[in-house]
């Protein structure tokens, strides 16, 4: 398993190594990462998956997984994510990560997040200075089909993206 924190830390519970510590009090991982780390590799073992980080908004966690990891980690009969809703207490998505910053990776990736609201498209905000913010377009009679409030939503995929989202109503 491919993850933010070294393989000897996955395995203990407590404290991290010095490089992992270090990660943490410089912003690169958060406590989140840690803990959902240590909880897939207890669930699935050294599966040939990669967790690249998790984001935690309302009452809503989502995870980050490499291309083609999400079934291994939801499980069969999705029972490891059921086994993740127990553990963090929280309602729990599992979505595939970005490759680059590219409004159609944008869209599958905010299409995976608001299942089963259909996403129309993904509009790119130029800013002065070069800056590029997102404008993510869901269908208005999907509105009450969303996984949580717009803000929230809202606040995760700028967390993942590290850029600017606002979802628009269309």
């Amino acid at each position: 398993m491919k993850a933010p924190i070294c393989e000897v830390c996955l395995k203990t519970d407590g404290i991290l190594c010095p490089a992992d510590e270090k990660k943490l009090q410089e912003g690169i991982i958060s406590e989140l990462d840690v803990k959902v780390a240590r909880l897939l590799y207890k669930l699935l073992g050294d599966a040939d998956i990669e967790f690249k980080n998790a984001v935690e908004a309302g009452d809503l966690v989502v995870i980050v997984v490499g291309e083609g990891d999400v079934p291994v980690v939801i499980g069969k009969g999705g029972k490891n994510i059921k086994a993740l809703i127990r553990e963090l207490g929280k309602r729990v998505r599992v979505i595939e990560g970005m490759k680059a910053e590219n409004p159609n990776e944008l869209k599958k990736l905010a299409s995976d997040l608001f299942y089963p609201a259909g996403v129309f498209g993904v509009n790119v905000v130029y800013k002065a200075g070069g800056e590029r913010d997102y404008k993510i377009l869901v269908f208005g009679r999907d509105r009450k089909k969303l996984p949580e409030k717009p803000e929230v939503l809202e606040s995760i995929l700028s967390q993942i993206t590290g850029k600017d989202v606002r979802i628009s109503f269309v």
